[in-house]
């Protein structure tokens, strides 16, 4: 590789890092604009320097790198500090993962480089664009898909926003990616435009009698700049996210526990009971209808629990009150041909009033059913790299992929595990359901990331499944973020991160259903090929690019 293009492969990388700060906790919609703008103005100056598409993936892959080896970054506390993992190893597992993710960027940049860079400021933008939303699509959902920091979630705040209960997250990226190819594409026609036609580079495909001239070159970067700018504000015209749902139901009052358990210590016996006298102490101190607490807050079964805890809980549950608690419960798993098997899921329990004594043993039950990969199922043939971690039931049962939401206080409350959010196309399922859910609920374990950005990061996730939704969601977690955030993805209240404490909310719920509730990602899918396939076979020509 030559000198300036090693400069540009830099450049590229740090735009990256510059791309995982608009992102939670430091995040503004502009910043992601700005790096997204700069990685293709870079792909436009290989190409003037005569670099073909290969190129502009390898800047595409040096991109990624950058924004997902930071932003993912936290990855390397859970494999080390927490899993036991070796440093070297836990860092070399942390870039392998960030350059699998960097593949699906970089085969989209291959793409639309290869077929549509001579074809114009709009066809390299509708190229570029489906390209890289059908891959934040792929990635997404290969191998049980892992979307987190998608390109969308940077634009929460922005513009943009107006697309979440249209067409979801993904649809955000797609056009903040299509926004920023023109930007490039006419921040570079501008320049070629000015540049003295003796001293301007010419790469291979532009040497040809119809080469465009700088008066049309200006021009078309004039109307590529005017079309971003449209592209960007368009979206203000449409509904807020809870205008497409209605309040439903009397409003219910619900207590948020954060235990802030350090996760060294979780699994420990004495610290497992400890937990579990502060957690009803807080619940007995409440008088909300609905207590929830977070992922594995109780990390035995809970007919394991002792009978003074028991019988204190059966008192604060017998006085009228709801207990939603985090924890492993038994389930027999059928297997085919094969003996049934007693098996752990990772479940979120309801204790309800009402009902006999033994209403536990019958209480409604979530099992969570996006497991996580290495820490909650083993990938065949990956046995060797879940033993290097010290992680305790790291192979759960899998729960169904449609479970009814809990009816508590004349509300249906849907829940999710930890980062089951991240899947807003799976979320819909329970609203699509009869009688759909009108709450969302997260609870999560995150204390394996310790203090860093993760937190926040998943605090925005949340955020985004209320705008796609129009439905509020109340999040109770270990260590934070412990929050309620209201149909138009609004954080309303939330507890102090690393802190122990109870967070006491009424939340309403809402009926209807938002345009991607109703389609799911099969909108933005559509909508990206059709991008694809305009820029690659549509009849019409741009013209020559402006670089």
């Amino acid at each position: 590789m030559t000198r300036r293009r090693a400069e540009l492969v830099l450049g590229a990388f740090a735009l990256g890092l510059l791309n995982a700060a608009s992102f939670a906790p430091w995040s503004h919609w502009t910043v992601s604009l700005f790096a997204l703008t700069g990685l293709f103005w870079l792909m436009h100056i290989a190409r003037l320097r005569g670099a073909v598409f290969v190129m502009q993936a390898v800047l595409a892959f040096a991109f990624v790198m950058g924004w997902l080896g930071a932003g993912l970054s936290w990855l390397f506390i859970s494999m080390h500090f927490y899993g036991g993992m070796p440093a070297p190893l836990a860092a070399l597992a942390l870039i392998l993962f960030a350059a699998y993710l960097s593949i699906y960027p970089m085969l989209a940049s291959a793409i639309a480089w290869r077929w549509c860079a001579n074809r114009g400021p709009m066809r390299l933008a509708l190229g570029t664009a489906g390209a890289w939303t059908l891959a934040e699509l792929a990635r997404g959902w290969v191998f049980t898909g892992f979307p987190w920091l998608a390109l969308g979630y940077a634009q929460i705040d922005g513009p943009l926003t107006g697309l979440a209960p249209v067409a979801g997250v993904f649809a955000l990226g797609g056009v903040a990616v299509g926004v920023a190819s023109l930007c490039a594409s006419a921040i570079a026609g501008i320049a070629r435009g000015r540049a003295p036609s003796g001293r301007r580079p010419i790469s291979p495909e532009q040497t040809r009698p119809d080469q465009t001239s700088p008066d049309r070159t200006r021009q078309e970067a004039l109307i590529a700049a005017a079309t971003a700018l449209a592209l960007l504000l368009a979206p203000l015209a449409l509904p807020a996210s809870d205008a497409w749902t209605t309040p439903s139901g009397p409003a219910l009052s619900v207590r948020l526990l954060q235990g802030n358990v350090p996760q060294d210590m979780k699994f420990r016996p004495e610290r497992t009971l400890a937990a579990m006298q502060a957690y009803v102490g807080l619940i007995e101190t409440g008088d909300a209808a609905l207590t929830i607490l977070p992922e594995t807050a109780w990390t035995i079964p809970f007919e394991r629990t002792p009978p003074d805890l028991m019988q204190r809980l059966d008192a604060h549950v017998g006085a009228g009150h709801a207990v939603a608690i985090g924890l492993p419960a038994f389930t027999l798993e059928q297997k085919r041909g094969l003996r049934d098997d007693w098996r752990l899921t990772n479940s979120v329990l309801l204790l309800e009033p009402g009902g006999a004594a033994d209403r536990y043993a019958k209480a409604p039950r979530y099992d969570k059913q996006h497991l996580v990969p290495f820490g909650e199922f083993i990938p065949w043939g990956f046995a060797w790299f879940v033993n290097l971690m010290q992680i305790p039931m790291g192979d759960f049962g899998r729960g169904a992929t449609i479970q009814p939401a809990f009816a508590v206080g004349g509300q249906r409350v849907a829940f999710n595990i930890c980062y089951e959010d991240l899947f807003g196309e799976e979320i819909r399922g329970v609203l699509l359901s009869e009688p759909g859910a009108s709450i969302l609920a997260n609870v999560s374990n995150i204390a394996w990331f310790g203090r860093s950005h993760a937190l926040p990061q998943h605090l925005q996730i949340a955020r985004m499944r209320s705008l796609e939704t129009g439905r509020p969601m109340l999040r109770s977690t270990n260590t934070g973020t412990t929050a309620a955030i209201d149909a138009a993805g609004t954080v309303t209240a939330q507890l102090a991160p690393y802190t122990a404490g109870a967070l006491d909310v009424s939340v309403q719920g809402t009926s209807g259903l938002t345009p991607f509730t109703r389609l799911g990602n099969s909108a933005i899918l559509l909508l990206a090929l059709t991008c694809l396939a305009l820029a690659l076979f549509a009849p019409w020509r741009g013209g020559p690019s402006s670089a």
